[in-house]
């Protein structure tokens, strides 16, 4: 099955003609949905023999790497990192300031696939805002957010209508769905919206959601960032 994909105009190049690509998902996946196509294959393990095992994995993979080590498998490649400014030399880690974070690149067998996996133009049948960038102004950090911080997002159709509640800039937290209304705008464009990250925010991870009205009836169309934002 082909990776499935269409165009919109990219806004961060000079040339006004360039286009991006947008991939549409086949679908979502979960562990019980990966279980069932692995015993597909004619495995002869049973359901809960591959749950138990795959489960013990990753929580293997989750603990060694908060332990320190980096770790390569044909899967995924992992390491931890830490985000953020040290002062000078002597500064230590902060967790006011700082963040541990986990690495994560393609392993060797998934990135060769990745390289020949086949693909399928298609048309997009709606028009729906876009973030294809997010950029912390204070630490130039694609995934970390700085309360009261300057931030902009650079995409397509991202001009929303600020009267309008259903529409504008949401942080989403990853562990309670609590959602927090970006509020002080600066620039509002289709291609770049500058604005102040709210003071508000909890530390943690965020999903970074745009949403904007359309046609007469105001439907509401959205797009999340690819990436989590960690506030700080």
């Amino acid at each position: 099955m082909p990776i499935k994909y269409y165009l919109l105009p990219n806004p961060i190049t000079p040339n006004p003609n360039d286009q991006s690509a947008r991939v549409q998902a086949t679908g979502v996946l979960n562990l019980s949905d990966i279980i069932k196509r692995m015993l597909k294959r004619g495995t002869t393990i049973t359901e809960a023999d591959a749950t138990a095992a795959i489960l013990l994995f990753m929580q293997e993979m989750i603990d060694a790497t908060t332990e320190g080590y980096s770790i390569n498998t044909d899967l995924v490649n992992m390491r931890p990192s830490i985000q953020g400014v040290f002062n000078d030399a002597s500064d230590s880690f902060d967790a006011s300031r700082h963040t541990v974070r986990a690495s994560l690149t393609a392993g060797n067998v998934l990135f060769t696939k990745m390289l020949a996996a086949s693909v399928e133009k298609i048309k997009t049948s709606a028009v729906s805002p876009t973030i294809l960038e997010f950029l912390d102004n204070r630490t130039n950090s694609n995934t970390q957010a700085t309360k009261g911080g300057i931030a902009s997002i650079v995409g397509s159709e991202l001009k929303y209508d600020i009267q309008n509640p259903l529409e504008g800039i949401f942080f989403i937290n990853t562990k309670n769905n609590e959602e927090t209304k970006v509020v002080d705008v600066a620039t509002r464009t289709d291609g770049k919206v500058l604005f102040l990250i709210p003071t508000s925010l909890a530390a943690g991870n965020y999903k970074l959601e745009i949403r904007k009205a359309y046609t007469a009836v105001k439907a509401i169309r959205s797009h999340v960032f690819a990436n989590l934002i960690t506030v700080i």
